[in-house]
């Protein structure tokens, strides 16, 4: 069997990229206070969609991106998020010593399913996008496929090895979820649970945090991401392959689906 950089050249791309943002959202999910943890998911998803198609020169709107990264999921609103400071003190007295290293068996398979969506999203990206942009309508019909080819394809990332970067993000930082996840954000836990900011300057500062963190060399975010990397380069799991190749045989029906429709 080839290895995955062999066989996938052109998704090494955004591999370190997904990786790194695949488990700072596990590590956003982990963050005990409602609303809070999975707004921080959901902007950390929608932000790695965004840029995989701005990087691979698809057009995408918001309500795309948002169909792409959430899936059938509701994420809740912004407004919903505001005024949480009563919930920040509560966690600081309950929660304040707990390790992520707990919770990174749970964590490891979000990040496992992150990862494997926005690889199949950059490889749509690729290989597979014809015609104009991604609207609302044509986002939901390439996450469904998404979604169906995961289902289908047997097998499965080794949840082990996402488990790992997430145990070794914990101990590089020897802080409790909410701290390691104001460090990813760069301090702006504080700001977003006090309502201080606006969704769009919230979601962008989220974003550019990312990026810098996966951009540094020594932050503990880029090594993991990094470690995995050099995994997912030596497996010898035919997963991915499978779960590719697939998700090509259901966009190709698709497409043809499609025109069929058009000549009728």
């Amino acid at each position: 069997m080839k290895s995955i950089v062999r066989n996938r050249e052109y998704l090494a791309l955004h591999r370190r990229t997904i990786i790194g943002r695949s488990l700072a959202a596990s590590i956003a999910g982990a963050i005990p206070v409602p609303v809070l943890d999975d707004w921080l998911v959901a902007s950390i998803r929608r932000g790695t969609i965004r840029r995989i198609a701005e990087t691979r020169g698809v057009d995408i709107d918001d309500e795309a991106v948002r169909a792409i990264a959430d899936g059938p999921e509701s994420p809740p609103q912004w407004s919903d998020l505001v005024g949480g400071g009563l919930a920040f003190r509560l966690l600081s007295r309950q929660w304040k010593k707990l390790l992520f290293a707990v919770l990174a068996a749970k964590r490891a398979q979000a990040a496992a399913r992150n990862f494997e969506v926005a690889t199949l999203f950059d490889h749509y990206c690729a290989r597979e996008h014809v015609g104009m942009g991604l609207t609302g309508g044509s986002a939901k019909a390439v996450r469904a496929l998404i979604d169906q080819a995961r289902h289908e394809t047997n097998g499965g990332l080794s949840r082990q090895l996402f488990r790992r970067g997430l145990v070794f993000a914990a101990k590089g930082s020897a802080r409790a979820p909410m701290n390691i996840a104001d460090l990813l954000t760069g301090g702006r836990i504080g700001k977003l649970l006090t309502g201080a900011s606006e969704e769009v300057e919230a979601t962008t500062e989220v974003d550019e945090a990312l990026e810098t963190q996966l951009d540094s060399d020594s932050s503990f975010l880029a090594r993991s991401a990094a470690a995995i990397e050099l995994e997912l380069a030596v497996d010898r799991n035919p997963y991915l392959d499978n779960l590719l190749d697939h998700f090509g045989e259901l966009s190709a029906a698709a497409r043809e689906q499609d025109e069929d429709e058009d000549e009728h």
